[in-house]
């Protein structure tokens, strides 16, 4: 009767025999002359490498059984994510599908961070990170104070943001060859071919191309209207669109015999010269003339009969009118209710001032008379200035004989009498020069 085997003996009986291990004489016989199966130890006696799945083994450890399991489960991830192949049998083309897709792109965190935690080498995800960090940056972004104050409501940001091409930062050179302050300026003209802007901004007009995007031509309104609300509108120095909200006041003045100007009650700031003064619809009414506190604005009209004319003979012609002037209809209640009831008058311009020596001096007016215009005119000053223009731009077509009527009250006293003035003309050429790269 056989002796009954030892545990070591019934152990090494389930495994492959000593006898076809073969590794004492030096032969190499191949993989599929062995009969049985190989412990993890044995192959690698004989340098063998084999496939995860060909090494079972119950005296696997529950360790490596966790590790196999997540290398199983690794695999199976990465041919899941791997981009679907296909072969063509007679060409040999390789065909991807996926590629450039929006199912390619890799899916967001469900968590996202303000810094992405990527590996450095992804350099996809190096550019992500940046786009992020810039938008960030956009976003972060906030207006000024007194813009956002002047900009309460998403009409008001649409109406100014549909400005914005049209409002440009611009300097240029004085005669001693130094940078004046830079204005802000306004694209009144666009040549699609030659790319380039016709600028308008204060004394001096400008031909450049300008940077991209394609400026577009605001929209041109009527004329300003005492007591109207607006928006003055600038670039400071970061190139940032600046707005100012106000209203235009209800008073008048003159600056060198010119009496045209308005007065807003906002604060323009420094570099808004230039800049477009918006009405409530969203048109251009005006141009800041004046920046800082009670800034001063120029008509819309006045400045479009001023291009018309230099347009046509590259020149303006103004006569000459040497006297300051003040509105009756703004003046105090007391002071027109004693001219309605003493002298009848209920409208025309007040003499503020007159210049020494002057022809309409020797004419006999005098400071604090009251002047109307025989001409239709208009009853306001920055419709004087247009009337004014508007003899100008006749004197240039070859009207060079003509008279002003003036019909004209002496307040102090009874005297009330038309005087003719007979007309001269001030010719400028304008000027013209190139903004600097702002």
């Amino acid at each position: 009767m056989p002796p009954k085997s030892s545990p070591a003996m019934s152990t090494r009986s389930k495994s492959t025999p000593d006898s076809d291990l073969r590794s004492h004489d030096g032969s190499n016989p191949s993989p599929e002359s062995w009969s049985g199966r190989l412990t993890r130890s044995r192959a690698k006696q004989i340098g063998l490498v084999l496939p995860i799945q060909a090494v079972e083994s119950p005296g696997i450890s529950s360790n490596n059984k966790k590790k196999r399991k997540r290398r199983e489960i690794e695999e199976e991830t990465a041919k899941k994510q791997a981009p679907t192949t296909s072969t063509t049998a007679t060409t040999g083309v390789m065909h991807r599908e996926g590629h450039g897709t929006l199912a390619s792109r890799p899916l967001p965190p469900m968590h996202p961070q303000t810094t992405p935690r990527v590996r450095r080498s992804s350099r996809i995800t190096r550019l992500e990170v940046d786009r992020l960090q810039k938008l960030t940056l956009r976003r972060d972004k906030e207006d000024e104070p007194s813009t956002a104050a002047a900009l309460p409501t998403p009409s008001h940001k649409n109406m100014v943001l549909g400005m914005s091409r049209s409002i440009v930062r611009v300097s240029f050179p004085s005669s001693e060859g130094k940078l004046i302050s830079p204005h802000t300026g306004i694209v009144i003209s666009w040549d699609g071919a030659t790319k380039c802007a016709m600028i308008l901004t204060l004394f001096t007009y400008f031909k450049k191309k300008p940077h991209e995007p394609q400026p577009e031509v605001p929209a041109f309104g009527s004329a300003p209207k005492y007591g109207q609300e607006i928006l003055a509108l600038s670039r400071d120095e970061n190139m940032s669109l600046v707005a100012r909200r106000g209203a235009i006041t209800w008073s008048d003045g003159s600056l060198m015999w010119r009496n045209h100007y308005m007065f807003v009650d906002c604060d323009v700031p420094e570099g808004g010269e230039g800049g477009p003064v918006v009405g409530t619809g969203g048109s251009t009414i005006g141009m800041v003339y004046i920046d800082g506190p009670g800034a001063v604005i120029i008509s819309i009209s006045i400045i479009c009969t001023f291009f018309e004319i230099w347009k046509q003979f590259s020149c303006v012609a103004r006569p000459v009118f040497e006297v300051d002037l003040k509105s009756v209809e703004l003046a105090g209640v007391l002071f027109r209710e004693e001219l309605s009831l003493k002298h009848n008058i209920n409208g025309g311009f007040i003499v503020e001032r007159i210049a020494d020596d002057s022809a309409l001096e020797h004419l006999g007016v005098r400071r604090g008379d009251v002047i109307f215009f025989e001409d239709e005119c208009g009853t306001t000053l920055p419709e004087i200035e247009d009337y004014l223009l508007s003899l100008g731009w006749r004197y240039l077509q070859g009207m060079k004989s003509m008279v002003l009527k003036l019909l004209v009250h002496d307040i102090e006293g009874p005297c009330k009498e038309t005087i003719t003035l007979p007309l001269e003309f001030s010719v400028d050429s304008g000027k013209f020069g190139c903004f600097d790269e702002q």
